[in-house]
């Protein structure tokens, strides 16, 4: 599942979307313990996948402790490479990315096969967490808080530079700080704790998308 709205014209638009597949894929990093792989750094997921909302399903297996996938199985710096190599291709396709985990084989992943492991062992248990944390309501308000003024923002674009069409793209992830990273000048990372700040979010977007031409 993920969480996605566009607004502004033909001419300047501007995407947000919390695509599953990254959260899925930051889930796995948390809970086998690798860390140091992404560029720019990106803190630990908020709410911690440790803790299972009410409403969530549970996972078949009903584990309450995970097994420890290095512990004669995966070699833990090969895991690494894989699931970093995973992190910048899904970072960069956003939503498309989650047509890629299909199990119970995740074919689109013989070529990394650590983490083809990894995600037969733990997909279904990512995925279940991730669409819980998801479908929260606390979730709908936090992206849509700037939601008209990301609008008006794009419309502003547009009149001041009468020129090409733009599309601005807000990936959002729900980790453990308000900041926001600029990956392209068109493509915007940024967490949950700041897309919610209205104000903040507002202002600190403005500078950039007018700035460009």
């Amino acid at each position: 599942m993920s969480v996605m709205y566009i607004v502004g014209s033909e001419s300047c638009s501007i995407s947000v979307d919390e695509p599953s597949s990254l959260i899925v894929a930051l889930y796995l990093r948390q809970i086998i313990g690798i860390s140091g792989l992404t560029a720019p750094e990106i803190p630990l997921l908020e709410p911690s996948p440790e803790i299972w909302p009410a409403w969530a399903a549970r996972p078949s297996d009903g584990l309450t402790e995970l097994p420890d996938p290095f512990t004669g199985l995966l070699d833990r710096e090969q895991t690494a490479r894989e699931w970093a190599r995973w992190w910048r291709y899904a970072l960069a396709d956003g939503s498309d990315a989650g047509g890629k985990l299909q199990p119970p084989r995740f074919s689109a992943f013989s070529g990394t096969p650590s983490l083809r492991t990894l995600l037969q062992m733990y997909h279904e248990r990512a995925s279940l967490w991730t669409d819980a944390i998801t479908i929260d309501p606390r979730v709908k308000r936090a992206h849509s808080a700037p939601r008209d003024g990301l609008d008006e923002l794009a419309r502003q674009a547009a009149r001041n530079w009468r020129s090409k069409p733009f599309r601005l793209r807000i990936t959002v992830i729900p980790v453990q700080t308000e900041h926001a990273w600029q990956l392209a000048p068109d493509h915007i990372l940024m967490t949950r704790n700041l897309i919610a700040d209205r104000e903040n979010v507002l202002d600190w977007l403005r500078s950039r998308l007018l700035s460009l031409r």
